[in-house]
């Protein structure tokens, strides 16, 4: 019962409304607004200021959210202890990644990891570099799949492997026949660009500007899968790394020419996870999953 109090107030901490907290978690807005009270009234303080536009914790709720969070984090670890004693894997593994990742990989991963743990249920959510490094240093994320670039000190990166980004054309484009180009090359054509993917949109723009080119843009966008059609009907150059474009890639619609001169050609990919928060059974079973696969990806590319 403290377990369930726990997890509907970190829901409505996380989503600043009991409207959008119900919607996540399925329950009735009046019993999710009961519970908060409840809770409110057991530890007589306000937890929460009630805003014209949602809720903001106030300095007692920041303390309790820590609480709430670090409770719920050892009683997963506990649970998947007990399960484990009975030769089962259960409970949650909550994996935040790059969009890229859930064309093919992540999902192909999570097949083959729920054939041989069907106790195990998944929450995935995308986002941007800053954003997947943030939910796994503030534990909303138990295993982050990113780019090997600047994240919090208490995290580490695991199990990177090389995952270039690479002007994506179509097979029709005058660059598909070059070995290589450079980011002042593909600025002479139509760029297509995604939004929102800091701190790479902002290594481009950089590096642009020192050419002194900008690129015509085309289309912006914040989602590869409105991107990549367009890539096949030679609207423009994209950057991506290979890794949500393989099909493409191999059926020979997509070209991915490698960028010279550049830093976006030296990027890793990897495991992003905390140094000091405990794993449960689950989620340590599936980062060890997920580290053989990026290195099988590795060698498969080369």
């Amino acid at each position: 019962m403290h377990a369930a109090i726990l997890k509907y107030f970190c829901a409505v901490a996380r989503a600043g409304s009991i409207r959008k907290a119900s919607e996540e978690l399925h329950v009735a807005t009046s019993a999710l607004s009961r519970q908060i009270q409840k809770l409110e009234e057991e530890l007589d303080t306000q937890l929460f200021e009630r805003l014209p536009k949602g809720l903001r914790l106030t300095q007692a709720g920041e303390q309790v959210l820590r609480h709430a969070d670090s409770t719920l984090h050892e009683f997963g670890v506990l649970k998947g202890e007990i399960a484990a004693l009975k030769g089962v894997q259960s409970g949650q593994v909550r994996i935040a990644c790059l969009d890229s990742l859930l064309v093919k990989f992540l999902p192909e991963q999570i097949f083959a990891f729920h054939k041989a743990h069907p106790g195990v249920e998944f929450r995935v959510q995308s986002g941007a570099h800053g954003r997947i490094t943030t939910m796994v240093a503030e534990g909303e994320a138990d295993i982050g799949i990113t780019f090997n670039i600047s994240h919090p000190d208490d995290t580490m990166l695991v199990s990177d492997v090389a995952m270039p980004l690479m002007a994506m054309v179509s097979k029709s484009h005058p660059l598909a026949e070059k070995a290589s180009v450079t980011l002042a090359e593909c600025a002479q054509f139509n760029l297509l660009l995604q939004m929102d993917t800091e701190p790479i949109r902002s290594l481009i723009d950089v590096e642009l500007s020192v050419l002194q080119r900008s690129g015509r843009i085309l289309v912006t966008s914040n989602h590869l899968m409105m991107l990549r059609p367009m890539v096949k009907m030679g609207l423009g150059v994209a950057f991506y790394t290979p890794i949500g474009i393989w099909d493409e890639i191999a059926a020979g619609n997509i070209v991915g020419v490698p960028l010279t001169g550049t830093k976006l050609g030296a990027l890793r990919l990897g495991l992003l996870v905390p140094k000091r928060r405990q794993m449960t059974h689950a989620a340590q079973a599936m980062l060890e999953q997920l580290s053989t696969a990026l290195a099988d990806l590795e060698r498969y590319q080369h």
